[in-house]
């Protein structure tokens, strides 16, 4: 990712689940406790998603070492490669803070009728005074050690690695309730007559218990929104078939999803999902594609089509080969793309996050100070002022500004791909609210990219088919929409096609050329039978536009005209384009006349032709050098220097690997409207972070002085229990359900 060091190589990355981060300095006290370690280079945790990425040497450290040091933290990994199992595993832990809640909610409630009784016109249970604090003293106890364990764990494991947390402020907080408690009972039950505490009778041991129990609950309501903002990886999970039925060496036989090997032949029927990348080879049938592309219609497919792995057969029987299998295929790639967008950072947390490393410290340092200003500076009780400085250690997590982007990013990037939106980095997010020119790509962008064959012409002898015969063996090697629509025609019309094919070469957006059996062939525009040397006798060519000329062993064969059409959304998309005050500027590789047309039927008046790919790379750096925020939009080969260059690239999902590859997002239909809700999300998804964090920001300017005691003066306090209330529901109550309000809103 782009805010991530380059990997050395011999490097390798893993991706580990990881349970019982309470926080995001939880997660952050694990990344500065593994990069000290030997022979690893780079650790991102991301604790909304739960995962730890760690780039190691596994000739200096290996994985076990990794996973055992991050247990010593206090933590748990998560080392089943079930999808299932890890969900399951994840629902237990959630049953298990439920039942632990239970129990804290009860030794509260008991504690505070204890407590409470005979006081302020509660029920006089009549509990002899020091057998009273007994029984406080041992619920506490339970509350504390058991209820609390985890707290105290994580705050001991984070000084022994001299690093600091939420739990740390907890700790301190509940500690310090507890102790002088249990001091006070100490000197009450056995006379001990401690000077210091003669004056002394008030007992918290209720508060220790209350703040557990709240945290508690405000950390399992975080964990359930937690798990509702990665619905839509979950959703796409689902897509992926678990077995798959294949023929393997004439056997037919159910195997695993990851045990599927290239060039299998996969059966699929009636209801079954396609569970990898590849072509029909026999059968028909009806896809539903709407999870992948958004499109409600089926599609009918037959022998020669692509299937896409996550999409659901309708009706039919096929037998496909397998071609992109495992973690390649467009599935598992999509996945991919989805977790690592959420698991990276933009730029506008790292000042989150680090202030969120300073926070602990800092704060400890004001409670230490407010109790210092309470007890000797004002001469305030002792127990009085340590509430004081409990009550700052308890209501300073820094969780809602750990949370601030992150919860953001995970929701808007899911949002995102509902809707065939894929960002391939979590910086594109932040960069695409800024774009003021979109370039834009003709063919398969602006237009169709379904060139139909209008008209063949033959030169020579050569037979009609036969030229096709050599045309198609090549053609098939590409993914561009001409060569599409050839291989589309001659499979129609029954085309033979030449086995032995080798040395295609892609002609830098002039055209492609081959060898077809012992002869060479050439299919592209004029330029490239000018490069190649070909003779042009112009009488034999027809008039118009959209020609591609074939030659083969360097004598031109005949001509092939196609029509290629407007997207139906494109018009109105490129108004909707100019009300958002957005530059335009059409490139394109076609003839002249060609991009003319198309460029004045959408109303865009700068536009380019006949353009190489260099120069396409060198217009988007031209128009950032006259101070514009470039996003390009195309997805051919041709398009992947200035996809790479722009500001942001946008490649069309239907497009080329390597446009894809080059590209920041990623439109999975290739729905030009798509354009339109990636702006939207961009721009929403920044405000809420923006939101986010000036709420974290103004919740501790505020909250922190007065649990401080500055408006003690007018009758103001924030008690301990208060404190614990007031942090436990902070970061839900706002930072969270903020975060969740980008599930709903229009970006259209």
């Amino acid at each position: 990712m782009a805010d991530r060091k380059k990997r050395p190589e011999n490097f390798e990355e893993i991706e580990l689940d990881v349970a019982g981060m309470e926080c995001v300095n939880c997660a952050n006290s694990i990344k500065t406790y593994l990069e000290k370690l030997n022979g690893i280079h780079n650790v991102n945790v991301n604790f909304t998603s739960e995962v730890a990425s760690v780039e190691f040497n596994p000739n200096l450290i290996e994985v076990s070492d990794i996973i055992k040091d991050i247990r010593k933290l206090g933590y748990d990994v998560i080392e089943e490669e079930d999808d299932d199992k890890i969900e399951e595993q994840k629902r237990n832990k959630l049953r298990n803070d439920r039942n632990n809640i239970i129990l804290s909610v009860i030794l509260t409630i008991v504690l505070m009728a204890i407590s409470m009784s005979g006081h302020h016109g509660f029920y006089d249970l009549k509990i002899p005074a020091n057998k009273g604090l007994a029984i406080l003293f041992a619920l506490t106890s339970i509350s504390v050690f058991w209820n609390g364990k985890k707290f105290l764990a994580g705050a001991y494991n984070a000084a022994r690695n001299l690093t600091s947390d939420m739990n740390t402020l907890i700790s301190i907080g509940v500690m310090s309730s507890y102790i002088y408690s249990s001091v006070i009972a100490f000197n009450h039950i056995f006379h001990l007559n401690i000077y210091a505490l003669r004056n002394s009778h008030e007992v918290y041991f209720e508060t220790a218990s209350m703040i557990i129990t709240l945290i508690l609950i405000g950390n399992y309501l975080e964990s359930v929104l937690k798990s509702k903002t990665q619905t839509s990886i979950k959703k796409l999970k689902e897509l992926q078939a678990k077995f798959v039925n294949i023929i393997r060496g004439g056997e037919e036989m159910f195997v695993p999803f990851k045990k599927v090997r290239q060039n299998d032949t996969v059966i699929v029927k009636s209801g079954d999902k396609i569970p990898v990348d590849g072509h029909i080879t026999e059968g028909f049938c009806v896809i539903d594609e709407s999870a992948m592309t958004g499109e409600s219609i089926p599609v009918e497919k037959k022998a020669g089509d692509a299937l896409i792995s996550g999409t659901l057969m309708k009706n039919g029987y096929v037998k496909m080969s397998a071609f992109r299998v495992g973690k390649d295929t467009t599935l598992s790639r999509i996945i991919s793309l989805v977790k690592e967008a959420s698991n990276s950072k933009p730029k506008i947390q790292r000042l989150a996050d680090k202030i969120s490393a300073i926070f602990v410290p800092v704060v400890v340092s004001i409670a230490v100070i407010t109790f210092i200003i309470w007890y000797l500076a004002i001469g305030k009780p002792f127990d009085e002022s340590l509430l004081y400085a409990v009550s700052v250690l308890v209501i300073a997590c820094p969780c809602a500004l750990g949370l601030a982007s992150p919860m953001a990013v995970v929701i808007g990037v899911g949002r995102a791909a509902e809707n065939g939106i894929l960002f391939n980095n979590v910086e594109s997010i932040e960069n695409i609210v800024k774009t003021d020119t979109l370039c834009l790509d003709k063919t398969g962008t602006l237009t169709t990219g379904e060139m139909e064959i209008k008209d063949i012409n033959v030169f020579g002898d050569m037979p009609r088919d036969e030229m096709l015969k050599y045309v198609f063996s090549v053609e098939k090697y590409s993914n561009h929409p001409i060569a599409k629509s050839i291989s589309d025609y001659s499979i129609e019309n029954k085309i033979d096609i030449i086995e032995n094919v080798g040395k295609i070469t892609n002609e830098d957006g002039l055209g492609i050329s081959g060898i077809a059996g012992d002869r060479k062939v050439s299919i592209g525009s004029r330029a490239l039978m000018e490069k190649q040397g070909v003779a042009i006798d112009e009488s034999k060519i027809p008039q118009g536009n959209g020609i591609q000329f074939i030659s083969i062993d360097n004598t031109l064969a005949g001509t092939i005209t196609f029509e290629d059409r407007i997207k139906p959304e494109a018009k109105d998309t490129v108004a909707r384009f100019k009300e958002m005050n957005l530059g335009l500027f059409l490139i394109s590789g076609d003839s002249e006349e060609v991009t003319k047309k198309v460029a004045g039927e959408l109303g865009i008046e700068n536009y380019s032709f006949r353009t190489m790919p260099e120069d396409k790379e060198k217009i988007v750096s031209r128009l950032q050098s006259e101070g514009k925020n470039v996003a390009m939009i195309g997805d051919g080969i041709n398009d992947a220097p200035s996809l790479a260059r722009a500001n942001v690239g946008m490649a069309v999902g239907t497009g080329q690997d390597i446009a894809i590859e080059s590209a920041d997002v990623i439109l999975v239909k290739g729905d030009l409207r798509n354009v339109i809700k990636s702006i939207n999300i961009s721009s929403r998804t920044v405000s809420i972070i923006k939101q986010n964090i000036f709420w974290a920001f103004f919740y501790n300017a505020i909250t922190i002085p007065a649990a401080a005691g500055i408006l003690a003066p007018v009758g103001i306090t924030i008690s301990p229990v208060m404190a614990a209330m007031f942090m436990a529901f902070s970061d839900v109550v706002t930072v969270m359900i903020n975060s969740l309000r980008l599930k709903y809103v229009n970006i259209n």
